[in-house]
């Protein structure tokens, strides 16, 4: 028994952007489908992806032969993660009938060219598509939040799909106390909500707010967004839709105060007033800056997220959850 976790191909520059953004282009399924199973590539590397290589790690470390698949059968990556975790890659054409198959919700087209079990990890709810039989007794479903549990129930019927623990490096993302950051310093990804970031800090500044200091990040490698977790104070989560949401996840395990939206409830670890502090209007996360001013209620903060997000450290809720799969397929 093996699990084969299908990720894409990591292709930079150019030439494969101008492919890629041709193949959206033509609109043509008939184009698009050819395209994921010929290619199957992204340019960056996405939260997605991150949390099914930690799976397979983590599945490693429960004792399972379990490998990544790309069409390829190349490691693009590297060693993504900077810990040296190195995992092992296979092509996705030299998978075997009794290969237990884990494929990403973007790529449940080939889920129909699986013989034996797969599982479709539906992490976004911009990603849930009916183009494979998900009526199949050995076809499951793996979801990581109640949200997205909703919108599979709606997406397919009578198919139940089982929430599986995101994982939270905490080695990757170690905790780093307030006092220990730099004052006043606020990290937001231009990428998930750009405006949102922009109206709220226009506002913050207008109202005289002058203590938080924002600062965007973007286009870096996971690594060097690990080294630079070390010195913000909070985090601003702008995204209006989420999949996996890891990185108010990751801010929390690291000691960052987080604020924002709850991406109508994808970021589920953020309880208000608890674990972080929510507002889903620009209006409404400038008054909870505004409070964050506080130094006390930023150590509360940061220190009840940090303990409510280590249930998803990779030695607690996703080692349980993987020796229970270990079992359940053997």
């Amino acid at each position: 028994m093996r699990f084969v976790f299908l990720i894409p191909d990591l292709k930079k520059g150019w030439l494969w952007r101008l492919l890629s953004e041709g193949v959206i282009q033509s609109r043509s399924q008939r184009v698009n489908d050819w395209f994921l199973r010929q290619w199957l590539y992204v340019d960056e590397v996405f939260g997605g992806t991150m949390n099914i290589m930690r799976h397979c790690w983590v599945a490693r470390q429960c004792g399972a032969e379990a490998v990544l698949a790309t069409i390829s059968g190349q490691d693009n990556y590297g060693d993504v993660f900077g810990l040296n975790r190195t995992l092992p890659y296979i092509a996705w054409r030299d998978r075997q009938p009794q290969d237990i198959c884990i494929v990403p919700d973007f790529a449940t087209l080939l889920i129909n060219d699986v013989e034996g079990i797969a599982i479709a990890y539906e992490q976004s709810p911009l990603q849930t598509k009916t183009n494979f039989d998900y009526r199949r007794d050995n076809v499951f479903l793996w979801t990581d939040s109640a949200l997205m549990q909703g919108i599979c129930a709606k997406t397919y019927p009578d198919k139940p799909a089982e929430i599986v623990p995101n994982i939270v490096d905490n080695e990757l993302f170690p905790f780093i106390p307030q006092a220990q950051r730099e004052q006043g310093l606020l990290f937001a990804f231009p990428r998930k909500g750009k405006d949102f970031i922009l109206e709220t800090q226009a506002l913050y500044q207008q109202q005289g707010g002058a203590f938080w200091q924002f600062e965007r990040v973007d286009g870096i490698s996971l690594q060097a967004l690990a080294q630079q977790f070390r010195r913000p104070q909070a985090f601003l989560a702008s995204a209006t839709s989420e999949g996996c949401a890891l990185p108010p996840q990751e801010a929390m395990a690291a000691g960052i105060v987080v604020v924002g939206k709850t991406a109508r409830g994808a970021n589920f670890c953020m309880e208000h007033g608890k674990t972080a502090l929510t507002g889903e209007t620009p209006a409404e996360v400038v008054q909870c800056l505004f409070q964050l001013e506080d130094q006390t209620l930023r150590n509360t903060l940061a220190q009840n997220g940090h303990d409510y997000i280590a249930q998803y450290f990779p030695d607690r809720k996703p080692a349980q959850f993987w020796q229970q799969t270990i079992k359940k397929f053997m």
